[in-house]
């Protein structure tokens, strides 16, 4: 638990991630890295008065996949949930979307994500925190590849900025379930369309025999986003 924690804090610290009087909302899914996610920052910065901290938990409407209860677990600690669905915002949930349209992962990612940028905007927040563990961004530097969109490996994780941080991203998955101390969720049903449970699947098994293969993924792509590679 302390290694993950000191982990955590020396991405954040290196990254220039926390300022003071930040108002933090962590996307909150109900998963492991999104639960880990919240009850590493509320353990790190709950004493702090001058950090305030949020939940953003959204329903995209997949039958099965999300459970609307889930958010008792931030109120538990004492942090606000706002919650809102895909129904209510957009009037289509996923699964409505997905019985006449195929890019359904897209889709959802870009309506997710730009409704979780709307809330922050309308409470005031200054960072929302992800989840995502090493292999959420080796699996996406493949993926990427895969797909020849080289922005990856250019400009790094387009996901992560000054605003949109991840402090869990270097920490691997299996540490993750540990300090969530749930069990992964079910994979979406739409991620096999977008490629995603594929490329975890060769990757992850790969893994197995070596075990260092996402740290090196992962460590190709900051090099080579940031130049350092140039300089060799």
């Amino acid at each position: 638990m302390r290694d993950i924690e000191a982990k955590a804090k020396r991405e954040i610290r290196s990254r220039g991630w926390l300022s003071p009087h930040d108002s933090i909302a962590i996307a909150f899914s109900g998963g492991p890295g999104s639960t880990a996610c919240l009850l590493l920052l509320h353990k790190l910065f709950a004493s702090r008065r001058d950090i305030t901290l949020h939940a953003i938990y959204i329903d995209e409407g997949i039958h099965h996949f999300r459970d609307p209860n889930v958010f008792s677990i931030a109120e538990q600690i004492g942090v606000r949930c706002i919650t809102k669905t895909f129904q209510e915002v957009y009037g289509m949930t996923v699964d409505q979307y997905a019985a006449h349209c195929e890019d359904v992962c897209l889709w959802c990612n870009k309506k997710r994500q730009l409704l979780i940028d709307q809330i922050a905007q309308e409470h005031n927040i200054t960072k929302i925190a992800y989840g995502y563990h090493l292999e959420d961004v080796s699996r996406a530097v493949v993926a990427g590849i895969v797909k020849g969109d080289p922005s990856f490996l250019l400009y790094g994780d387009t996901r992560i900025d000054a605003k949109h941080i991840a402090p869990l991203c270097m920490i691997p998955e299996k540490e993750v379930l540990l300090y969530a101390g749930i069990e992964a969720l079910t994979q979406c049903p739409y991620a096999e369309q977008g490629g995603k449970g594929e490329i975890a699947e060769v990757l992850d098994k790969y893994a197995d025999k070596h075990p260092s293969v996402h740290h090196a993924i992962v460590s190709l792509s900051r090099r080579i986003s940031s130049k350092d590679i140039q300089k060799e």
